[in-house]
C-alpha cells in the first residue's frame, strides 16, 4: 500500500509541474526490463557457490515540448531492484548504478532543459542533470553510471553532414566547497569538444576531453591535481553486406600533480583502449568477428599510470565476463582481488580479448547466435601472478519479438576459467561457471 501512494502522489506532482506549461505537449518514452539469471558458480570455487535471481527496471522518459525548439526532459528509474531483496533502511544514493537494496521508488536520473537558440539554425543548448558518458560506439560508454549535471551545445544534430558539440561536465561528489586555513581547491570538471562527420550508412567523429580534477587536492601539503587529456576518434558503417566499427581511446597529462614535494612524485597517465567489429551480412545468417583491448598497469613504474580507461559498463561483449548487469547484480567474477575489474563488468581496465560470432534470423523476429571468446590480462596485476588467461566463454542466446516493442531473450553461457583467477597462489583451484538467463524487453 504504501509504494501505492508514492507512486501516485509522484505522478500527481509529474501532473502538477506539467499544468502551468497550459497546452503543452507531453511525450513519455522509455524502457522496461526483467531478466531472470541462474549462475552456477560465480566464485569460481569448489565446491561450487550457485546463485538464482531476478531483477527489474522501469525507465520512465518524459518530455514537456512546452514551446516549439523549447522542451523539458526528465528521466527517472522506478522500482529498479533485485526480486525479493530487503528493502534498505536507508535510500540508497541518487546518482550512480543500482544495488541489491532497493532503491527510491522513484529514482530521478535526470532533468534538464533543451532549447534551440533563436533567431537562426544556430544549435541547441542543454541544461542540466543529464548522461555525461557516451559517445561514439558503446565501447567505453559508462551512461548506465555517469549522469551528472551538464551544459551541452550541439549545431548540427538535426540533419547535415558535420555536426559539433562542446560541452561543460560538474563531476557528482565534487561540490565546490570554500576554501580555509590549510585547504586548497576541491572540484572535478570535464570539458569536451568533439564533432562528426556523417555519410549515408555512416559517420566517424572525435571527442577530445580534458579532465580538470582537484578534488584530492584539499591538503596544501600532500594534495594533488589531475589536469590530463582524453582523445577519443570512432567510426562506423556498412560497407556494402558487411557493416564495421571501431573506437580508440588515449589519455595523457598528468594523473597525480601534488601541491609539494611532500606529497610524493608526480604520476603521469599514458593509458589506451581500443576496438574493432566487423558483421557480415549473409541473409539469413550472418558471421561476426571483433576484439578489444584496455591497457593494464603492472606497477613497475610508479611515475607512470597506464590504465584507467576501461570498456565501459555499457559495452557486455559476453553473458558472463564483462557482463555489467550480471557483475552489478550478483557480485564480481571469482575470489581473487585483483580480477575484480576485468573479469566482470563495471569498465573493466587490464584487459584484452577477442570474439567470433555465427548467427541467424530465420524469420523477421527471431535472432540467434553463438559466440567463443577468449580474454586475457594485459598485464600482471601484481608480482608472482600465476598466469594471465582469464578463459573461454562460450555463448548461446536467442531474442525474440513477441511484438515490434516486446522482446524475449534466452540465453546460456560457459566460462573455462583460465589461471588467472589463481592470482598468486598457484594452489589455488579455480572452477568453470555457467549461466542460465532470460530477459523480458519492453520499448515504448
Amino acid at each position: 500500500m504504501r509504494k501505492f501512494w508514492v507512486i501516485l502522489l509522484s505522478m500527481g506532482l509529474i501532473m502538477a509541474l506539467a499544468m502551468p506549461v497550459g497546452a503543452a505537449d507531453v511525450k513519455f518514452s522509455g524502457s522496461y526490463v526483467a531478466q531472470g539469471y541462474y549462475e552456477s558458480n560465480a566464485r569460481l570455487t569448489d565446491p561450487e557457490a550457485s546463485s538464482s535471481f531476478g531483477w527489474q527496471r522501469l525507465r520512465l522518459g518524459t518530455t514537456f515540448q512546452v514551446a516549439e525548439g523549447l522542451k523539458l526532459v526528465t528521466t527517472a528509474d522506478i522500482m529498479e531492484k533485485v526480486w525479493g531483496a530487503a528493502r534498505s533502511a536507508v535510500p540508497t544514493s541518487s546518482s550512480g548504478s543500482a544495488d541489491t537494496a532497493e532503491m527510491e521508488n522513484i529514482h530521478f536520473q535526470a532533468v534538464y532543459v533543451d532549447f534551440n537558440i533563436p533567431g537562426g539554425n544556430y544549435g541547441a543548448i542543454r541544461v542540466g542533470q543529464q548522461q555525461q558518458g557516451k559517445w561514439g560506439t558503446l565501447f567505453g560508454d559508462n551512461g548506465e553510471t555517469d549522469w551528472g549535471f551538464r551544459i551541452r551545445y550541439d549545431y548540427g544534430l538535426g540533419g547535415g553532414p558535420i555536426w559539433i558539440l562542446a560541452a561543460y561536465d560538474k563531476v557528482e561528489g565534487s561540490k565546490i566547497q570554500q576554501n580555509y586555513a590549510g585547504i586548497g581547491e576541491h572540484e572535478a570538471d570535464k570539458y569536451h569538444i568533439g564533432g562528426a562527420y556523417r555519410w549515408t550508412g555512416g559517420e566517424a567523429g572525435l571527442l577530445i576531453t580534458y579532465y580538470n580534477y582537484s578534488n584530492n587536492a584539499d591538503n596544501v601539503a600532500t594534495g594533488y591535481r589531475q589536469p590530463y587529456w582524453a582523445f577519443q576518434p570512432y567510426m562506423k558503417g556498412k560497407f556494402g553486406p558487411v557493416y564495421v566499427e571501431a573506437e580508440v581511446g588515449y589519455a595523457t597529462g598528468t594523473y597525480k600533480e601534488y601541491n609539494t614535494s611532500a606529497g610524493g612524485q608526480d604520476v603521469d597517465i599514458e593509458a589506451w583502449r581500443a576496438y574493432a567489429m566487423a558483421t557480415m551480412d549473409l541473409a539469413p545468417a550472418y558471421v561476426g568477428l571483433g576484439g578489444f583491448f584496455a591497457s593494464g598497469d603492472d606497477g613497475s613504474d610508479p611515475t607512470k599510470k597506464k590504465n584507467g580507461l576501461g570498456t565501459g559498463n555499457e559495452f557486455n561483449p559476453c553473458l558472463i565476463l564483462l557482463n555489467y548487469d550480471l557483475g552489478r547484480w550478483n557480485g564480481l567474477l571469482g575470489n581473487t582481488a585483483g580480477l575484480a575489474a576485468p573479469s566482470h563488468g563495471n569498465n573493466a581496465d587490464n584487459v584484452w580479448a577477442v570474439q567470433g560470432r555465427v548467427g541467424v534470423k530465420p524469420v523477421p523476429k527471431l535472432d540467434a547466435y553463438l559466440s567463443v571468446s577468449y580474454a586475457s590480462l594485459d598485464k600482471n596485476p601484481a608480482s608472482g601472478w600465476v598466469d594471465k588467461e582469464i578463459g573461454w566463454e562460450v555463448d548461446v542466446a536467442a531474442t525474440y519479438k513477441i511484438y515490434d516493442n516486446l522482446s524475449y531473450m534466452v540465453g546460456f553461457g560457459y566460462l573455462f576459467a583460465g589461471d588467472a583467477f589463481k592470482g598468486t597462489d598457484p594452489n589455488l583451484k579455480v572452477e568453470d561457471n555457467y549461466l542460465v538467463t532470460h530477459k523480458l524487453t519492453l520499448t515504448f
